[in-house]
């Protein structure tokens, strides 16, 4: 089976819109109340206050994650073009910038830390380990999914131009 640079440049967005959900689903579930993954309510919900209270810490996380996947779209999906090209590419590119050196070194860390034997007394390392995977996932896939589309809607157009001429 072999597959076109466009459908592995969906797929690549899908693959960032996942991860980004991944992430999400965490943050909703202990807005909801969940104690998924979390060892130490007492620390937990004391660090939440200290960065803004649940509705900044856990649901304002929320939306930037969506926002993430719908610019992950608006780079692979048609009604994506009613933006600007440039606006979604530089949003996509600073995503990448943002999310992969964290997640990738962040991951890193957390996965040298978990194999040293380090406490993590707050959240059980699987929660760190999944939250900078995802971190990780969605910047290389706003890079790549940015890097793949640059030309396709210019080579879109001239084709369009030149059967209108």
């Amino acid at each position: 089976m072999t597959s076109t640079p466009d459908k592995q440049t969906a797929t690549a967005a899908y693959l960032g819109c996942a991860a980004a959900a991944g992430y999400a689903v965490i943050k909703v579930a202990w807005g909801l109340g969940s104690t998924f993954g979390i060892r130490d309510t007492a620390a937990f919900e004391e660090f939440i206050d200290q960065i803004g209270g649940p509705q900044l810490a856990l649901w304002g996380t929320v939306l930037p994650a969506l926002l993430a996947g719908a610019i992950l779209l608006s780079l692979v999906q048609p009604w994506g073009r009613r933006v600007p090209r440039r606006l979604r590419a530089a949003s996509a590119w600073l995503g990448f910038a943002i999310m992969a050196p964290v997640g990738v070194l962040r991951l890193g860390a957390t996965l040298a830390a978990t194999i040293a034997g380090e406490p993590f007394p707050v959240l059980a390392p699987a929660i760190y380990i999944w939250v900078y995977a995802c971190f990780s996932v969605l910047g290389l896939t706003f890079a790549f999914t940015a890097w793949r589309t640059r030309d396709h809607e210019t080579a879109h157009r001239s084709v369009l131009q030149g059967a209108a001429s």
